[in-house]
């Protein structure tokens, strides 16, 4: 809604993200959170991970036990050097890298090695 040269949000939802660049608001779309991860290929000492493609993402950030482990541009993921018999917390998060703006982390998934 334009009123009197000013743009007015009415409501924004965890969706969305506002920005303001001078007297313009922005509002960017956020892509939606990873879900249904899954592991396969168990080993001693890796693993891999996948999750349903996430539309208007450009890219995946990969987290292990916390922490960035890497950014993929596919919904796979080969976790190596890992420990045996060693459980670890895997998230994920959806970016999209043209607007700048991420998901929330998905669920956990935890995954021991053989």
């Amino acid at each position: 809604m334009i009123m009197n040269g000013s743009l007015l949000v009415q409501k924004a939802t965890q969706d969305s993200q506002l920005e303001q660049h001078g007297s313009i608001l922005f509002m960017y779309l956020l892509p939606k959170v990873p879900a249904n991860l899954v592991s396969s290929n168990i080993t001693s000492t890796s693993f891999d991970v996948a999750w349903d493609v996430v539309e208007d993402a450009s890219g995946y950030e990969v987290y292990l036990d916390g922490l960035l482990e890497t950014t993929v541009y596919a919904s796979t993921y080969a976790v190596t050097g890992l420990t045996t018999a060693t459980s670890y917390d895997v998230n994920v998060v959806a970016i999209n890298e043209t607007y700048q703006t991420e998901s929330a982390q998905s669920a956990t998934l935890t995954v021991t090695t053989a």
